[in-house]
C-alpha cells in the first residue's frame, strides 16, 4: 500500500536521521585510523576530493558504486583498477569497508561529517556570515575576532553576499543562526507594535471606543 505525503515524508525523515547517524560512525571510524598516522589531514582532504572530483563529476561511477544490482567484490576490485597508486591506501581500504557493508551511497555524508569532525578536533568551527555587501579585510578581521571570543575556537568564515538583508548580518554556526539583519530588526518592531496594539485593544477596549465615537 503506498505511502501518503504525510507518511512519506516521516518515512524519508526517519530514513535520513538513520543515515545520518551510520554515517558519523563510519566517519569517526576513519578519522581515529587517520589520527593514528602523520597525514590526518591529508586523508581527510583526500576523501572530500574523491567526493567532489570523482563522485560529482563522474555520476556513472557514483552510479555504479551505489548499485545494489553488484555485488562488494566487484565493487573493491573496481576501486583497486581505478584508484590503485592514484590514492592512499588508508582511503581506498576505507571505501573497500564501504563496499563489504553495502554503505559507499553513504559517501557524501561521511566526507561532509567527516571534515566537520576534524575541524573541531582541531579548534575550529565553520562559521557562514551573511552580509548585505562586501565586507574589507578590517571588517572581515573585526568579524573574525568577535567570533573567536564569543564562540572559543577558530572560525573559518565564510561571507556571503545577501542584498535582501538591507543591512547587518546573519552568523550562521552549525544549527545556530544569529539574526542581526536590519530586514529582521524592522519584521520585529512591526511585530511588537501589533502585539501592544493588540494587547490595547484588550484590554482598553473603551479608549478605542472613545477614539471612534
Amino acid at each position: 500500500m503506498p505511502l501518503d505525503a504525510s507518511e512519506k515524508r516521516k518515512h524519508d525523515t526517519v530514513v535520513d536521521v538513520t543515515e545520518e547517524r551510520i554515517a558519523r560512525v563510519y566517519a569517526q571510524a576513519f578519522l581515529g585510523a587517520a589520527a593514528k598516522t602523520t597525514r590526518a589531514s591529508e586523508l581527510v582532504a583526500e576523501v572530500e576530493l574523491f567526493v567532489d572530483d570523482v563522485l560529482n563529476k563522474v555520476p556513472r561511477f557514483n552510479e555504479v558504486l551505489c548499485s545494489e544490482f553488484i555485488d562488494s567484490e566487484r565493487k573493491q576490485r573496481l576501486i583497486d583498477r581505478v584508484l590503485s597508486g592514484r590514492a592512499p591506501v588508508e582511503m581506498m581500504n576505507f571505501l573497500k569497508v564501504l563496499a563489504a557493508h553495502g554503505r559507499l551511497g553513504l559517501l557524501h555524508p561521511i566526507a561532509r561529517i567527516l571534515k566537520k569532525l576534524y575541524a573541531q578536533q582541531q579548534g575550529l568551527i565553520d562559521v557562514e556570515v551573511r552580509v548585505a555587501r562586501e565586507i574589507d579585510d578590517a571588517l572581515r578581521k573585526q568579524i573574525h575576532d568577535q567570533l573567536h571570543t564569543m564562540l572559543g575556537s577558530e572560525p573559518i568564515m565564510q561571507a556571503i553576499v545577501d542584498p535582501s538583508l538591507i543591512a547587518g548580518m546573519v552568523v550562521k554556526v552549525g544549527d545556530r543562526v544569529y539574526d542581526g539583519s536590519l530586514e529582521t530588526q524592522l519584521n520585529l518592531a512591526r511585530r511588537s507594535m501589533i502585539d501592544r496594539s493588540t494587547d490595547m485593544i484588550e484590554t482598553r477596549p473603551d479608549l478605542f471606543v472613545e477614539a471612534a465615537g
